[in-house]
This record gives structure tokens, sequence and C-alpha cells, in this order.
């Protein structure tokens, strides 16, 4: 009866509803393009275009006017010819047509005014006639408050971005570079030339290491962030910091320097403002599994767990799908701790082989729950906390395969300082589902990924989320043409015994990254480790640059212009160089090709960062 109501409800408005839409759709289409015009915005291809067929389309409508006018006028003389010499004939009957339209258009005006001045009117005229005078006024409303709240918007951000235009400036380098590169910062060696690397040896992946506070984040990642965002690439970022001020700081680069894009933001520590995400809707049974089972660390397991739960896990994901549920871990939780819902749900089996594996689960329901509780355990600190609920959904907020294909923007951040087991499943669980997702939309020849999809995925503090597959996530990023940019504080967080990595796992992470970011660095053993990776064993090393071009009068892929010889600083690389780094200076080492750099790097310096508000902001619409 509640929902027959709101659908009664839903067709009473829906007559209030179309001036608005269309008002929306006037000011989207026309008006808009205009305020962007006049702050030097940019359309999207998909607007621009959207825009040229409804002019198009608006052109046809009038021309098809004009043309069935025409035959119909001419029906009215014997021949063409003497249609011809009363030319004047066919453009009374259009002004005839005018004259009834505008009849027709103040009719309300005509009915109301009668009612104002005490002359009898049907009741039902009246209405009709108030409620169409009602129509202009929600219609022009609505389209004073889009111009006023964009314009104003607008303005801010212009304000945001000229304070951000100070020392290096990213903005306008960044908007240098050609369509395959990504400014970085300037080159101290080279007279200060702006440094580009292409955006091809980023798919190689990239490390951005330094000690806290060195500038990793917001001279590097930020910016990198940026100019993607602007290119209309799909980006997602997962902050272990669970920093108000990296949120506010990525909001505000989104909103005024990426021209308007919308962000999904999903935090379990602040579920008022989080949009809802459910890791485990997408799959197969076979894959949701596997996003389970690799989430949690199984060396602090009993023995044999993994391979018992793994069973269990799999008989109970396949029940679930064949009763129709959608599959959440609130829904797989259940089936670990009550055996009455175990019980009912048995009931609904048809599959022979998942009956008679449950029937036997529930027969020794006390061994299942002990050979399971290591998973249990991990499911009931997630489910039974306050952000449960965003979890627990079939129709998430965020998707992470419709974000890559329709090339959104997500930010997710947990707070993993807590050293809660929970956070660490759900960050482990989201990487997961990152690497199912890009893996079935890279294999799926239906899928959108072969028209050029890509992606852009920041890790900020990889010692938090690293586990023995992240190499399988950098391949399978590989192929899905997601870049991968990840941050750390130093090689030895990496070879900490609680991660249980194998020893060869920095070796391993080293030749799956192409481009690596050094800033200031406290250990000793990390700056050895720079130096080795750069092929200098010895203290002292000279910077190298990129490539040389394949054609005259072009710039080196890596820099902007190559200086005379006489202009280069030539600073030294040394360790002792490596160890006092001042903020925001770097060493760049990409790979292959090989280049070798020292960066001056900027950021962006925002007196006054937009704040986030989540649900309750008004999101703008994406228009890079």
């Amino acid at each position: 009866m509640k929902r027959f109501g709101e659908f009664l409800l839903s067709l009473l408005a829906l007559p209030f509803l179309l001036p608005w839409y269309l008002a929306e759709k006037l000011f989207e289409y026309f008006i808009q393009p205009l305020i962007f015009k006049r702050y030097r915005i940019g359309l999207d291809a998909r607007k621009r275009r959207n825009v040229r067929l409804a002019i198009i389309g608006a052109g046809a409508l009038v021309l098809a006017y004009l043309g069935w006018k025409f035959w119909q006028v001419s029906q009215l003389f014997p021949s063409i010819l003497a249609f011809l010499s009363k030319g004047h004939v066919y453009f009374l009957a259009i002004f005839n047509d005018a004259i009834r339209l505008a009849q027709t258009l103040i009719w309300p005006l005509n009915v109301t005014l009668t009612f104002i001045q005490g002359r009898p009117v049907d009741l039902w005229h009246l209405a009709l006639a108030l409620y169409f005078c009602f129509l202009p006024v929600l219609f022009a409303f609505n389209l004073v408050l889009r111009i006023f709240t964009t314009s104003r918007s607008l303005g801010k951000a212009v304000t945001l971005r000229n304070e951000a235009v100070r020392d290096v400036d990213i903005v306008r380098f960044a908007e240098k570079a050609k369509p395959d590169e990504i400014f970085i910062g300037i080159d101290m060696n080279r007279n200060n030339a702006p440094f580009f690397v292409k955006r091809q040896w980023l798919k190689g992946h990239a490390q951005i290491i330094g000690a806290a506070g060195s500038g990793k984040t917001e001279n590097i990642i930020q910016p990198i962030w940026f100019q993607e965002v602007r290119r209309n690439v799909a980006t997602f970022v997962i902050d272990g910091k669970g920093s108000r001020r990296n949120l506010d700081r990525f909001y505000t680069i989104a909103t005024s320097l990426a021209q308007g894009h919308e962000v999904f933001y999903f935090n379990p520590g602040d579920p008022d403002r989080s949009a809802t995400y459910n890791p485990v809707l997408r799959g197969n049974p076979g894959e949701i599994r596997q996003k389970i089972i690799a989430s949690l660390n199984w060396a602090e397991a009993a023995s044999g767990a993994k391979e018992r739960t793994s069973f269990y896990l799999d008989l109970i994901i396949r029940a679930i799908k064949e009763t129709g549920r959608f599959i959440s871990l609130e829904e797989i939780y259940q089936y670990f701790t009550s055996k009455t819902h175990l019980h009912n749900e048995l009931r609904k089996l048809r599959n022979r082989a998942a009956y008679e594996g449950l029937f036997e689960v529930m027969e020794n329901y006390a061994r299942f729950q002990t050979e399971t509780e290591f998973l249990a355990t991990a499911l009931r600190e997630v489910c039974q906390s306050d952000y449960a609920w965003l979890l627990d959904t079939d129709e998430p907020e965020i998707d992470v395969a419709d974000i890559y294909l329709r090339r959104k923007d997500c930010y997710f951040t947990l707070p993993m300082h807590s050293g809660s087991p929970a956070m660490h499943f759900l960050g482990q669980l989201i990487l997961q589902d990152m690497a199912t997702s890009f893996a079935r939309v890279t294999l799926n020849p239906m899928s959108e990924a072969g028209s050029g999809n890509e992606g852009l995925l920041i890790i900020d503090e990889l010692a938090h989320f690293v586990n023995p597959g992240f190499i399988e996530l950098l391949r399978v990023c590989r192929n899905a043409q997601v870049s991968v940019c990840y941050t750390n504080q130093s090689f030895a967080e990496l070879t900490n015994p609680a991660l249980h990595l194998h020893t060869s796992f920095v070796e391993e992470l080293a030749d799956h990254t192409n481009a690596t970011f050094c800033f200031h660095l406290g250990s000793v053993e990390s700056i050895r480790t720079v130096m080795q990776r750069i092929g200098q064993s010895s203290s002292k090393a000279e910077a190298e640059p990129a490539p040389a071009p394949a054609a005259k009068g072009k710039h080196r892929p890596g820099l902007s212009k190559e200086p005379p010889a006489a202009s280069r600083s030539n600073i030294a690389i040394t360790e002792d160089l490596l160890k006092h780094l001042e903020v925001g200076r770097c060493l760049a080492f990409i790979r292959q090709p090989r280049v070798l750099a020292i960066l001056k790097t900027g950021y962006f310096k925002f007196e006054k960062p937009l704040s986030f508000e989540g649900r309750k902001s008004e999101k703008l619409v994406t228009t890079s």
C-alpha cells in the first residue's frame, strides 16, 4: 500500500517535473556552453556532440514545418507556377499559424484574467489555466537558479585556480603537455625546463617513495591525478591515511581545476557522506570466492583452514546465487552464524551438489564453525559495524567496472591507522574487486574496453594494502591500460614480517615498476637501494636525459626543450643528495626508456580548499 501511495504521488508530481526537466536540458545544451566559454572552460566531446545534435534537430524540425506548410499551401493552387506567382500567401499562412500558436499560449492567461474580472469560468478550465500559468514560472525559476549556481561555482573555481598557480605552475604546464604526456616538474639539470613523461611510461606503473611529509602525495600524486581527470580517464584513489585534508584537496582539484568532475567517495569511517559499495556483488561464484579468500592473511590462520573455508564458501555463494538473493558480506555471514538461516535456505535449493554439500554442513554445524572461524571473525567485524549498511546493497552507487567503462572518478579512504582487522580486510577486498573487474572487462570481447578505455589507480601508503597477490594486480592493470601509482615511505616497510611477503617481493615489485620518483629518504638502506636501481653502485652519478627525439625540431620525451649545454647545472646524484633532498625535490628515474633527472615539483596552493560534503553536496556536471 505504501508503494502504491508513492506511485500515485509520483504521478501527481510528473506534470510539474516536466518543465523542470525541460529547463535543465535547455540550460545544459544552450546556456551552459556560453557560461563555460566565458570562463574559458571547454566541453567534452560527448557534450559538444549533443549540442550539435540539438541544434541540428531544432533546425530539422523548422525545415520540416516549412516544407509541410509549402506542400499544404501549394495544394490550394492548380499549378506550381500559380502558387509561385502568389508567394505571399505562403508567408501569410505561416504568419497565421504563428498567431494561432500565440493565442493558444496566452489562453491560460485569458482564462485567469476572465476569472479575476468576476466573470463565470468553468472550474476545470480555471484549474487547467492556473496549471499552465504556473509552468513557465517553474521553468524560468529553474533556469535562473541553474544560471546563478553555475556562475557562482565557476567564479569560485577561477579564484581557487588563481590561488593554485604559484611557483611551479602545474596548470599552465599541464595545458602545454601533448595528449600523450604528463607534466611532473621542472628539470634542475636543464635550466629549469619543464619535465614531461609519456603516459605510456606510466602504464608500466610508478613508485613514489619518500619520508613522511616529503611531498609524495601533493607534489606527484595530485598533479598526475589532476591531469588524468582532465583527460576524462577513469581514476581510482585508495587512501590509507584517512586524511580529511587530502580528501578536500582532491575534491577541490576535481571541482575547480579539473572542470567540475563528480567524485564518488567511499569511507566506512564516515558513513553519512559515503556512497554505497558492494565489493562481492559482481562476478561468478569462483571469482567472488577468490576475492574473499585472497583478502585474508592466511598465514595467521590454522593449517588447512584456507582450503576448507574456500570449499565451504564456494557452496554458500552458489546457494545464494541459486536462491535468487544478491550476494553481500551480510548474506554470506548469515550462513556462518545462523543454523536456522542455513536450514531455511537449504529448502529452496534445487541443485543436488549444493544441497548435499550444505546439508552435510548443517549436520556438522559446530565443526563447520570451527573450521571457518578465521573468515567468520573478519565478516563479524564488518557486518556488526556502524557502516555495514553501506556494503549490503544490490544497487551500489560505486561499481568499479562501471566507473572504468564510463570514465568516472572514485575516492576510497580507509582509516588504516586504527589497526582494525576489518579495515585491512576491506582494503584487500577493494583491491581484489578492482583486479577482478579489470580482468573481466579486458577479457570480455563484448565490453567497451577495446574503445580506448584507460585508467589510473593511486594507492597512497602501499604498506597498508600490499599482499602477496599485489604483483598479479599490477599485471592485470597493465593489460587493462590502468596505470598504478603507489607510495611508500621506505623499502624496509615492505620487508616487515607481519606482511608475510616472500623475500623476493621487493625485487619483483621493482621489475613491474617502470617509473620511480624518489623524495627525501631517511633510511640509508633505502638510499642505497635507489642508487643500485638507477645503476649507480658508486656514490656519484649524473642525471641522464631522455632518449633523443625521432625527428628534428621535436622535443625529447621527458623534456619540453633541450637547453644549450652551457646552461646545464649537472647536479651530481649522490647518496648524500638523496638523504638531504629539500621538500618538493625528487629524483625521477624511468627504466624504459632510460631517463634520470633531478626535479623541482610543485603543488596546488589552496588557501582554503573546498569542503567535501558527500551526499549533501551539490555535485557539478563533468565537463572536461
